[in-house]
């Protein structure tokens, strides 16, 4: 992240309490002008189940599709938030999981996107733990670290890794048909009145809340966290599944304004459109139900119990040139990356969704995983000066960048960018159990982050784009996940 980040000093907690008196006071007369999308979704489940007998061979010997109806909202975590003036409920946009933290006003709980993770901030004005947005979390490790002797097997002097997929056990192979949501495309925007004028609080837009779209062993969610960092009244991001030959295309379209419409710094994320495998909260689950989505995606699961998963990926996107700078000679149209990440929770070991919680006070979540995949011209993970090193993971060269500010955060940046191809996964958490609690000892940089612990769990695997600023568009045209279990 930028230095100028530093500059920013957070609310104190009583300045935050009298902001969030001043804010439910404005709400009450707002409600009305805030409406709620809902809809009957179908639910369905489309699996391969196969046995792998080389890591090349996944083809599928059998399949098993299931479905039940069900009208409740991918939304319902447990209270009655059904109308939520700033992002929604459950859409990892400021919803809640169980009744803190209400009313977030510029965000709230989700992925790279200022989501508390500690006990000290309950409304979250500008951020918090995340990928790029400069978070501080609140959480402390008590437990002292267990510093590796050098025994470890996949420990090498420059930090290279590669891992294969087993040649034994059975695969389960996640694709992305069929399309599970009757409706295949929502909008999200700044809410207007009968005259055509944007309702605002404050100087954050109201905004109509929207469900997730269901896909194959998918959830696709908005996720427009930070939409109150843009200053542009007519800003828009949308979400679809269509199909193409049979395949379907999950696609989110955005405009966000130029890098000047910001309320703010200009290094603020605006949001972080997503493709959900697995448990990220509990109202947003990838599965039929909360219940059946660790059968499905093998997750939440211990990191030392983890399965093999390995992704295949091809990926379109465009910024187009309504929107554009000039940055270091050349003109740019956007600013936007394509990240992986899984985030790990503390579950007492036994890994049982139901305890999972990542929002308020009582949230569980202990540390993320990330992997740039793609960036733009200009931002990174963190600050320069947090830059580890360069590795070789899988035979592919990544920049590492852990920070200060975040000890529960690591980040892998490709140096040569693919709109295709595989990952192996577990690649990037074996390497972040063996190195990234001891960079600054075994590569002389960077920040040393917390251990990721054997007992915790991981719930989830993501991919999205965070966006800073720019008008485009992201497709996934493949995302497949193979899952072996020995």
């Amino acid at each position: 992240m930028p230095e100028s980040q530093k500059l920013y000093t957070p609310p104190t907690q009583s300045e935050m309490r009298i902001e969030l008196k001043i804010t439910m006071q404005k709400l009450l007369p707002l409600t009305i002008a805030a409406i709620l999308l809902t809809g009957c979704d179908s639910e369905g489940i489309h699996r391969n189940n196969t046995t792998a007998t080389s890591s090349q061979n996944d083809q599928p010997v059998s399949s098993d599709q299931s479905g039940t109806d069900d009208s409740s909202s991918d939304s319902e975590t447990g209270n009655e938030n059904d109308i939520n003036q700033f992002g929604g409920s459950g859409s990892s946009d400021g919803g809640t999981t169980g009744g803190n933290n209400d009313i977030n006003q510029f965000g709230g709980s989700g992925s790279s996107d200022g989501g508390t993770t500690g006990g000290n901030n309950d409304i979250n004005q500008f951020g918090g733990s995340g990928s790029s947005d400069g978070g501080q979390n609140d959480i402390q490790d008590d437990a002292p670290d267990t510093v590796d002797s050098g025994s470890n097997d996949n420990v090498t002097e420059d930090g290279s890794l590669s891992l294969s997929a087993p040649t034994t056990g059975t695969t389960f192979v996640s694709t992305m048909s069929p399309i599970r949501s009757q409706q295949t495309q929502y909008c999200i925007s700044p809410a207007r009145d009968e005259n055509n004028e944007v309702i605002m609080n404050g100087n954050c837009p109201v905004v109509q809340f929207h469900p997730n779209l269901k896909f194959g062993d998918f959830l696709l969610s908005t996720n427009a966290w930070n939409f109150c960092a843009s200053s542009l009244p007519d800003w828009q991001q949308c979400i679809s599944v269509g199909e193409s030959s049979g395949n379907v295309i999950p696609r989110w379209d955005y405009n966000w304004g130029n890098e000047s419409d910001v309320r703010g710094a200009v290094w603020l994320v605006k949001s972080y459109p997503e493709i959900i495998y697995g448990v990220k909260s509990p109202g947003e689950y990838s599965g039929s139900t909360l219940a059946e989505t660790p059968a499905a995606t093998g997750m939440p699961v211990r990191v030392d119990e983890l399965p093999f998963y390995k992704i295949d990926y091809a990926f379109s996107s465009e910024e187009y040139p309504t929107r554009s700078k000039e940055f270091n000679g050349q003109t740019i149209n956007g600013e936007r990356n394509v990240a992986v990440e899984s985030f790990f929770h503390e579950l007492g070991g036994n890994c049982d969704v139901s305890t999972l919680i990542r929002n308020g006070t009582e949230s569980n979540q202990r540390y993320e995983i990330m992997l740039w995949l793609d960036r733009g011209a200009e931002r990174l993970p963190a600050a320069p000066g947090d830059f580890v090193t360069t590795v070789s993971l899988d035979g592919k060269s990544y920049d590492v960048y852990t920070k200060p500010s975040d000890e529960e955060y690591v980040a892998f940046v490709a140096q040569s960018p693919e709109t295709s191809g595989e990952i192996n996964w577990n690649t990037f958490i074996e390497w972040t159990r063996t190195y990234a609690h001891r960079v600054t000892e075994v590569f002389g940089q960077g920040a040393n982050t917390v251990k990721l612990r054997d007992d915790w769990c991981m719930a989830n695997i993501l991919v999205g784009t965070e966006i800073w600023w720019g008008d485009g568009y992201f497709q996934a045209d493949d995302w497949t996940i193979h899952r072996t279990e020995q």
